[in-house]
């Protein structure tokens, strides 16, 4: 049990990452369709490649959605709506109506009593009930139809079919209503009378969405899915035979039964077995690929996180639009995965990365092939234009690329397919110029990453490496020398980068900042310091020691209050190493000979560098600030300054951590000699 507790101790980082690849696939397996897959691949206007395709069993012929939706709408151009005659209603407005002639004969016969006024009140209540037999309320069930159309009249618990014309609108109603009070009443003015009446008449035949509802239903399900039968044994189509649109149906409807029978049988195991095993195999070739040929990003856990946190989460939400909204598939910004991970890692991890995981989804895209080889080629074109992202016009410039491959391909496939480009689909067109667009999103996912990861862009270190950034510009005006130095160190050390291989641009933001911690007591650095005066003197070389070690404390402090990430900090970690304050510590052995000196006190506290670019920084930082010291620089003397500087960094150990060659030393100690040459304006001596 110790020994199995123990094995896990040493290897948990490794276990992790296992973890992380188990944990990806469970959710891709578990978003994947259960349905089985039926494994022809066939489209209109091409041959049948495979073999003659006999019939396993009988089934019917699916309509098509087309063919549907024009039986359904046959079938309710000649339906009669329902509406319902609200009784209620009728009577509230004939007791509006009593009331408010009540009211307004009241008002103008000065208190006259209603009795006085029979004839009257009895000429609008037989209007009324007249036209209240029926004001049907406008719907656009029968607006525009003619009078003679039929509707459904529910009156109690009755029906009765009833024509249009049967029925007053509200505005014929008030009209009726005006003719006969004229008629009626001669010369006596009306007008009370008709405002009154038009006050109290309401819509009481209204259109009743529930019943029509279920009416319809019940129509609709007489539909039959259907048409003709295919018997088992029945020749389908030949080898060779050209799929037309009916061989095209017989064979969707023929797909889609096998799914859905096979998916409800006990065979649904065996499906989930091969899915699982399909997804296995996939991220496994992922997980040899990162292990052999990208040691760098497998080595690391927040990288395999990142690529598996995108590829997931790209996997479900295609495998949600695939089941539920296949004519959107192509709106989903794929290459928006290979963009992320190239920012990120690199070019070829980002390829392959997005290799397999088109591989996944096009086992369950609508058209597999030619979803697979068009986002297979967008994401290839994405990759190349997008870069490093060291610009943000790149992600622009790539959004438009992508779109332009999907048209070329989009168009190629229509030529291939039916040999011209009549059928052009522009709501296609739009939903790919969306999916270009969306690829715009890397900016925010982009920006989340690097806070979710704590792994930098070339965006971030292009604008940490701004010299108007805040920490920088206090570095200046504090502490102009080490700017200055800083500045150089910067300088070499891309430069040595660039030629040997590596993040140039980290090492150059890193060099900039490696040195901030000077600018606490910025006057103890004989870089800042005014000739004929060193604050050094009224100290102890032990104090002196100690303050010139902490400039290290100091700029880690500094820099995580301003926030600056982990890998820059690295840089100010690890500019001296282990090394001693050699100049201090030999003062401190002089002054007390033969007395044993404590070289702790004289040393710095570590840790020493652990990548090629720390490790070029602090080359770099030592020797541009010991050629500084040079009185009357030659070639002779650059070279040897060099040479002693990177070759006692590296017998001391200094290097033990960090991944750089003998190979790549001797180029870096050439790049140094030759910038330090052009910084001191020495001419290089030619042979005679």
């Amino acid at each position: 049990m110790n020994s199995i507790i123990s094995k896990i101790q040493h290897n948990y980082y490794e276990i992790l990452k296992i973890l992380s690849f188990a944990i990806a696939i469970l959710v891709v397996v578990w978003v994947s369709p259960r349905e089985s897959r039926f494994k022809y691949e066939f489209q209109v206007g091409k041959p049948w490649n495979h073999k003659d395709l006999i019939a396993p069993f009988d089934f019917s012929i699916l309509k098509t959605p087309d063919q549907l939706n024009a039986e359904k709408t046959a079938l309710l151009a000649n339906y009669k709506p329902f509406f319902s005659y609200d009784k209620n209603i009728t009577q509230t407005g004939r007791k509006t109506l009593i009331n408010s002639f009540s009211q307004s004969w009241s008002e103008l016969h000065h208190g006259e009593g209603v009795t006085d006024s029979l004839t009257e009140l009895q000429t609008l209540l037989s209007i009324y009930d007249q036209v209240e037999k029926g004001i049907i309320r406008s719907h656009p069930s029968i607006e525009g139809k003619p009078p003679s159309f039929t509707i459904r009249l529910i009156r109690g618990n009755k029906s009765f079919k009833k024509k249009l014309k049967a029925f007053y609108t509200i505005n014929q109603a008030n009209k009726y209503a005006h003719e006969v009070l004229q008629n009626m009443l001669g010369n006596i003015d009306s007008s009370m009378l008709m405002k009154i009446i038009g006050n109290s008449l309401v819509q009481n035949t209204i259109y009743d969405a529930r019943k029509n509802k279920i009416a319809k239903k019940e129509l609709i399900s007489q539909i039959l899915p259907t048409r003709g039968l295919i018997q088992k044994g029945e020749l389908i189509i030949s080898q060779g035979e050209v799929v037309t649109n009916e061989k095209y149906q017989i064979l969707n409807s023929l797909k889609t039964i096998y799914e859905r029978e096979l998916g409800e049988s006990a065979s649904w195991k065996f499906v989930l077995l091969g899915i699982i095993l399909l997804n296995f195999l996939l991220f496994y070739t992922e997980f040899l690929f990162l292990k052999f040929f990208k040691k760098q990003i497998f080595n690391q856990l927040k990288y395999i996180n990142l690529i598996l946190l995108t590829q997931v989460v790209l996997i479900v939400i295609s495998d949600f639009v695939f089941a539920s909204f296949p004519g959107w598939s192509y709106l989903i910004p794929y290459t928006i995965l290979p963009i992320i991970v190239a920012a990120f890692l690199d070019r070829e991890a980002a390829l392959v990365v997005y290799l397999i995981t088109l591989m996944i989804l096009g086992f369950y895209a609508p058209n597999s092939f030619e979803f697979f080889y068009t986002q297979f080629i967008a994401g290839f074109v994405a990759v190349f234009a997008v870069g490093s992202l060291s610009r943000r016009w790149y992600l622009v410039k790539t959004s438009l690329l992508v779109f332009l491959t999907y048209l070329i391909v989009y168009l190629s496939m229509l030529l291939v397919q039916e040999g011209s480009l009549q059928n052009i689909s522009i709501p296609f067109i739009t939903m790919v110029a969306g999916s270009s667009l969306l690829i715009l999103l890397a900016f925010p996912f982009i920006f989340v990453y690097e806070k979710l990861f704590g792994i930098l862009t070339q965006l971030t270190l292009l604008e940490l490496s701004n010299t108007n950034n805040i920490l920088l510009r206090e570095l200046a005006e504090k502490a102009p020398g080490t700017f200055q130095h800083s500045m150089q160190v910067a300088n070499l050390s891309s430069e040595v980068l660039f030629v040997i291989g590596g993040d140039s641009l980290l090492a150059r933001t890193g060099a900039l900042y490696h040195d901030i911690g000077k600018m606490k007591n910025s006057k103890y650095f004989i870089e800042n310091q005014m000739p004929g005066y060193n604050p050094h003197d009224e100290l102890t070389y032990e104090e002196s020691a100690k303050i010139i070690i902490g400039h290290v404390l100091n700029g880690i402090g500094m820099a995580r209050r301003a926030h600056i990430p982990e890998q820059i900090i690295d840089f100010i970690r690890t500019h001296h190493g282990k090394r001693r304050v050699e100049y201090f510590y030999r003062l401190e052995r002089k002054l007390n000979p033969g007395m044993e000196v404590d070289s702790t006190d004289f040393t710095y506290h570590g840790p020493i560098p652990f990548t090629i670019e720390t490790a070029v920084v602090m080359m770099a930082d030592s020797v541009e600030a010991a050629s500084r010291s040079i009185t009357e620089p030659t070639e002779q003397k650059i070279n040897d300054l060099v040479e002693l500087i990177v070759n006692t960094l590296a017998d001391d150990g200094q290097f033990a951590n960090a991944p750089i060659t003998f190979k790549q030393l001797s180029q870096t100690k050439k790049i140094l000699k030759k910038k330090l040459l052009h910084i001191h304006h020495i001419r290089i001596a030619y042979p005679d």
